[in-house]
């Protein structure tokens, strides 16, 4: 089955609803209905920590049109691994993104991602899929590492396991918070929740060639890494390691404000020495070289550790994307000490752009706004 339609569904279960939860059960009964509605106009809208950013998509015969995007920064504090601080203000800023954007449609599918979603693949006996509902919905407690009651769940068979005998099953998890915060600000919006998606999935729809790639996500605060095996997300982890990180010590070694760190890190070239360049390095390009082993350290103990249980996996590149992955020459560190080839994520060639939207803008801040697109071509099925 085809990563592209493994969809963290918000039908989301729910695990053993407790008996006063009528009122609750009634409601997720009308959500539902909801989620199940078709369309083939979608907002992708992704909130992270740094950053909101928004896509309108339309898929007519299974090809993408890019209809508005949009992306506004977040004040400190409004998100915080996954969870809200601050609906109100949260609220207001989407309310202006989706003003300034332009964007027309209603039904959206939101983000999750970071420390607090649950990943993990699995192994069943071949069976059906409800009896597969059934096994895990009595052991469930025997996977998530989440208090009872505490989470919403799904799964989707990925594929066949060692022998004929077992399938490889997906199963995700995300604190109940997070999805009803969510779901919340939507309503104060005026918009529909058709789905809530996790980031590496949306983010593998706008990738090219990603079978089996481990894929490096730089965020704001975090940086999530996922391994891909034959088009299936086989697992993701968040490293706190992020463009963040990048921005304080440009700002420490320089003696400069945040926000003016941030400015000079975006414009100035070169901030990351080549790691096979000659001459003696600056005291910022070694303080930044000291964040990048940071990262590649953690980068490599998840590659290495799904490779020692899975003898039989296969990464045969390295995909960079995000925000973070704009800073100069660090894909070239990636090179040398992963052993594997690096490519930055770049725009995808068949996604179609509407004459209203600036095609430069898009193309060069397309590593940001990956998410958001890749959360709203479910429409048409991609």
């Amino acid at each position: 089955m085809s990563i592209s339609s493994l969809l963290f569904r918000t039908r989301l279960q729910l695990l053993k609803p407790t008996p006063i939860a009528t009122k609750g059960k009634a409601m997720w009964k009308k959500l539902e209905r909801l989620f199940a509605r078709k369309t083939d106009r979608l907002l992708g809208i992704d909130i992270g920590t740094g950053a909101a950013k928004l896509a309108e998509v339309v898929c007519r015969r299974g090809q993408p049109l890019v209809m508005a995007v949009g992306m506004v920064d977040l004040p400190d504090g409004i998100m915080e691994n996954g969870y809200i601080n601050d609906s109100a203000m949260l609220t207001q800023t989407l309310r202006q993104l989706l003003a300034v954007s332009g964007a027309r449609g209603r039904d959206a599918v939101f983000a999750v991602g970071g420390k607090s979603i649950y990943v993990r693949e699995m192994l069943f006996p071949t069976m059906t899929e409800e009896e597969l509902r059934e096994a895990i919905k009595w052991d469930i407690e025997k996977y998530v590492p989440y208090e009872p009651d505490s989470y919403y769940y799904d799964f989707a068979v990925v594929g066949p396991g060692k022998n004929e005998r077992e399938i490889k099953v997906l199963l995700v998890a995300v604190p109940r918070p997070i999805v009803d915060s969510i779901t919340a600000v939507a309503k104060e919006l005026g918009l529909r929740p058709v789905a809530i998606d996790i980031e590496p999935l949306a983010l593998y729809r706008t990738l090219a060639e990603a079978e089996n790639a481990l894929v490096i996500d730089i965020g704001c605060q975090l940086s999530q890494v996922s391994v891909f095996q034959q088009g299936s997300l086989a697992v993701t982890r968040a490293i706190a390691v992020g463009g963040r990180r990048f921005t304080e010590v440009v700002a420490s070694t320089l003696d400069l404000e945040i926000g003016e760190a941030e400015l000079f890190k975006r414009r100035q070239k070169a901030l990351l020495q080549r790691p096979d360049q000659e001459g003696e390095q600056s005291h910022l390009h070694r303080q930044l070289e000291l964040v990048v082993n940071d990262l590649i350290r953690e980068v490599l103990r998840t590659a290495e550790y799904y490779q020692m249980q899975n003898k039989e996996a296969r990464l045969d590149k390295v995909l960079l994307c995000g925000g973070g992955a704009k800073l100069d020459n660090l894909s070239y560190h990636l090179a040398a000490q992963l052993g594997l080839p690096v490519s930055p994520q770049t725009f995808m060639p068949q996604l179609q752009v509407a004459e209203a939207i600036d095609q430069n803008y898009l193309q060069e801040n397309f590593a940001q706004l990956a998410v958001a697109v890749g959360l709203a071509m479910r429409g048409g099925g991609l």
